[in-house]
């Protein structure tokens, strides 16, 4: 498994417990199943973003914490130069980097996102808040319940992230998205 996904999963776990949160009480206020949870503390799986999104909110904390370790510093402005950020990969097919991540207090988490070609299935997530996805590169559609939306470079959507959503890349090509969670 991945170093980084273990570090993260670590950084989590110790949280957790300097929090004197149980699993239990994790699970209740992240809707996330306590056995998948436990899977992302023990680091032997992936940690979907939304769900470290949910676990950062749930400690009231700022994401970067559980990304790098580190407490944002940045006040005023903050600048991420061309391949600078804090790359997180979900699955094979899914690769993030997270944009502003050392700015104090950001209202907004920018990410790009880089999806590549795949047949897999779809995976739904869902997280409090809201979310702007606008497409970079490529053609991808964002699966919500039972509505497909299809986007293509320049297209942008915005929508409550608390339904569930997927994104897939379409016509067997890589896509890359500006996504910013609220």
């Amino acid at each position: 498994m991945k170093e980084l996904t273990k570090e993260i999963a670590e950084r989590i776990k110790q949280t957790r417990e300097k929090l004197g949160l149980s699993l239990d009480d994790v699970a209740d206020q992240t809707n996330i199943n306590k056995y998948e949870y436990e899977d992302y503390e023990s680091g032997q799986i992936d940690i979907p973003v939304s769900a470290i999104l949910n676990i950062a909110n749930c400690f009231k904390i700022d994401i970067s914490i559980l990304l790098t370790g580190d407490k944002p510093t940045e006040i005023g402005y903050s600048v991420t130069r061309k391949g600078d950020g804090v790359s997180v990969e979900r699955h094979q097919r899914y690769k993030y980097q997270a944009l502003a991540h050392n700015f104090v207090n950001k209202l907004g988490k920018p990410f790009i996102i880089t999806i590549d070609a795949s047949d897999e299935e779809v995976h739904f997530n869902n997280h409090s808040g809201q979310e702007f996805i606008y497409v970079l590169e490529g053609h991808i559609k964002i699966y919500f319940k039972d509505e497909v939306v299809d986007l293509k470079e320049g297209d942008n959507v915005y929508f409550d992230a608390n339904i569930p959503h997927a994104l897939k890349t379409e016509n067997g090509e890589r896509s890359r998205c500006l996504a910013v969670v609220f």
